[in-house]
């Protein structure tokens, strides 16, 4: 960082080669951003599938699930999003296109599953099929089970979907890697299980790894964590093993987010997937143990119950936090900053769910997304996208932060405008902020000397973004991505 007269002769005296000059005079240039949560793995397998996102009607999505291809016996998809269709996913609309081959398609949340009857059938789920803990199937009328399953219950169908193979993985994750480049993403919390860790680790020894990965735990692989002493903060440049990842609720658009009052409308609270109890047993482990908590909780009896818990562990290498923190009601305000807590959010879902906060929480969704009552507290935000529930692509968490308005722009002048930040307060959610939040704060996140070479060249429009404009800022592109000083991204 400096004159080029000082970078060339900082090369000279570390024996390295002189310096590349690539002039972009109309470009911003910023830090890398970093996605504060995704399902990497997930995302790079499902980019090879069927993708139901973006289909505004039922006969659309149906339409395209027709055209899925069968891969050991099985048809799968992605992204549904059935708020606002003209009917319900059913197992019948499927069976129309895919009488005899099994299809499961994951919903745009992945808190439901949607499949056929052939997928019914070959997972023996019929009527007498009890509701498993944390999990619905939901039922028509006669009690026949829809074909919709919710939380826990996918599980019915998972355990018999064929099993990806992990040298899959990896060639999945590799263009993935490169894809995220392209949009200015040089770094990623991935919230996965084992083969999405293997994928790293292997890219890594490779050579080949140039995202840097903060790798979240699942909470099934605890005890055994805990076991071979694994302890949060540990790894390399490029991986770095982050905390234990522990559910406490579903989620708004499929209405299995945990409530202190029922859904609008409803006497429906929404679904307990962790008991406090083993919730509070397991993170309490984890903490001893050296591995932070890192809680689910998107409904504001689910976000006071993560803080009730996390407010009493020790601290570890890096902060606890909690995922998504989508809806806080005012007496919890402030908690998140005196624990030190992390409020990791994903400012894209603004774009698909201000209609669905005010359908079914109506006025308290006053403490949704509530970006500046949390940050005038002290509250350390890091933002991500949760891909593949929103695009990877920080254009549209940028925007939707800004603006705060759905995809189709609305409402005018933006929904709850008084919880709008800055675009430097953006930026530090997807940098600086990210980089504390892995426990290696001062090592990179700004364009300073002596910090990581994570930098990202945005087309002009950018220009105009950086002084607020959201919409400018999602128009630019990604025009030149170093990580760690080397070029992986050139337009």
């Amino acid at each position: 960082m400096g004159t080029f007269a000082d970078v060339r002769a900082a090369a000279t005296a570390a024996g390295g080669p002189p310096p590349a000059l690539i002039e972009l005079p109309d470009c911003l240039v910023t830090p890398g951003f970093v996605d504060g949560h995704t399902h990497f793995a997930e995302w790079a397998v499902g980019r090879q599938r069927v993708s139901l996102s973006g289909c505004h009607t039922r006969a659309e999505a149906v339409s395209r699930a027709a055209k899925g291809i069968v891969t050991d016996g099985w048809i799968q998809g992605q992204g549904f999003d059935p708020n606002g269709w003209e009917a319900p996913p059913t197992r019948e609309s499927l069976d129309q296109v895919l009488p005899e081959t099994p299809a499961a398609f994951d919903s745009h949340d992945v808190h439901a599953l949607w499949v056929n009857s052939a997928a019914l059938t070959r997972c023996g789920i019929d009527r007498s099929t009890r509701d498993p803990e944390g999990g619905r199937i939901v039922r028509d009328a006669s009690g026949e089970p829809t074909g919709l399953l919710l939380e826990h219950a996918v599980r019915l169908v998972h355990r018999h979907l064929p099993r990806v193979s992990r040298d899959l993985v990896l060639e999945a994750v590799r263009a993935a890697q490169a894809a995220a480049h392209q949009l200015g993403v040089t770094g990623i919390q991935n919230v996965e299980g084992p083969d999405a860790l293997t994928a790293f680790q292997r890219l890594e020894q490779e050579g080949a790894l140039r995202l840097r990965v903060l790798a979240h735990l699942p909470a099934d692989g605890l005890e055994a964590a805990l076991r071979v002493g694994l302890r949060s903060g540990w790894g390399s440049e490029w991986l770095v093993t982050g905390g234990v990842k522990l559910f406490l609720d579903g989620a708004l658009g499929s209405q299995t987010a945990l409530l202190l009052e029922p859904y609008e409308g409803s006497t429906d609270r929404g679904i307990v997937l962790t008991t406090e109890l083993d919730a509070r047993e397991a993170l309490t482990a984890a903490a001893r143990g050296g591995i932070a908590a890192t809680v689910h909780a998107i409904g504001d009896a689910a976000v006071r119950r993560a803080l009730d818990i996390i407010e009493t562990l020790p601290a570890v290498a890096i902060a606890h936090r909690i995922e998504h923190f989508q809806l806080v009601h005012p007496a919890d305000l402030q908690r998140a900053a005196r624990a030190g807590i992390v409020a990791s959010m994903q400012p894209a879902h603004l774009l698909t769910d201000i209609p669905l906060v005010d359908e079914h929480w109506g006025a308290r969704g006053v403490g949704a997304f509530a970006f500046r009552s949390l940050r005038s507290t002290g509250t350390a935000l890091v933002f991500g996208s949760d891909v593949p529930v929103e695009t990877i692509d920080p254009r549209d968490g940028v925007y939707a932060a800004l603006e705060r308005v759905s995809r189709e722009g609305r409402p005018v002048g933006g929904w709850r405008p008084t919880e709008r930040l800055s675009f430097e307060e953006v930026l530090q959610a997807y940098t600086a902020a990210a980089w504390v939040a892995a426990g290696r704060g001062g090592a990179g996140g700004t364009l300073a000397p002596g910090q990581a070479a994570d930098v990202v060249a945005w087309s002009e429009p950018a220009v105009q973004g950086a002084r607020g404009d959201g919409g400018a800022f999602r128009s630019a592109r990604a025009v030149l991505t170093v990580v760690g000083g080397e070029t992986v991204w050139q337009a």
